[in-house]
């Protein structure tokens, strides 16, 4: 693969971390250089274009506007660019979506893993779903309907989990578990969690 000099040399302390030249913890190692390299302007700020670019150095090809929608999770200042700081808790939250995804221990063929793993995975992690929106939200997540998921797509579902849990919690600050939305704030929640 060309890396058009995006990766530093793998060096003995990478071999500590046992971080592998290429994954995304070799990169939040390597977190300070590879923000350098991503803002080509040199502004201190990463734009959807630049995190689309350094995602895909990570082994993590997603659209345009996936990469949007992670940039609007971690914008909450809403100029659509993110920050070093922003940046690296950003990494670090995607090395964990990655090492989580490793533990299921995806097929040695397709690199997937089944629906019933996530969904084992998913209720670990306090999402105990019904089965019908379980079903709508791996329908959502797998293109190929091969009813199961490669790290792309594990990656994407955690993520509008995420932003989806954020948003709910936003109109639930007492913790209940239940919301009443007029449409106005349904659509607010809507655009927010995706």
């Amino acid at each position: 693969m060309h890396n058009d000099g995006l990766m530093m040399d793998q060096n003995d302390d990478d071999e500590e971390y046992g971080a592998a030249r290429g994954s995304l913890k070799y990169l939040v190692i390597h977190a300070t250089e590879w923000f350098t390299k991503m803002d080509k302007d040199s502004n201190g700020h990463i734009s959807v274009v630049e995190l689309q670019a350094a995602l895909a150095e990570g082994g993590l090809n997603f659209s345009l506007g996936t990469t949007a929608s992670i940039i609007r999770q971690c914008d909450s200042k809403r100029t659509g660019t993110i920050t070093f700081d922003v940046f690296e808790r950003l990494h670090a939250f995607l090395a964990t979506v990655q090492d989580t995804f490793e533990r299921m221990q995806p097929d040695s063929r397709t690199g997937r893993v089944s629906f019933e793993e996530v969904a084992r995975t998913l209720a670990a992690f306090g999402y105990r779903l019904e089965p019908q929106v379980q079903d709508a939200l791996f329908i959502r997540f797998d293109p190929l309907h091969a009813r199961s998921m490669g790290i792309q797509e594990f990656m994407a579902l955690t993520l509008f989990l995420r932003s989806a849990t954020d948003t709910f919690k936003a109109f639930d600050p007492t913790d209940t578990g239940v919301v009443h939305l007029n449409f106005t704030q349904f659509l607010y929640a809507a655009v927010n969690s995706n």
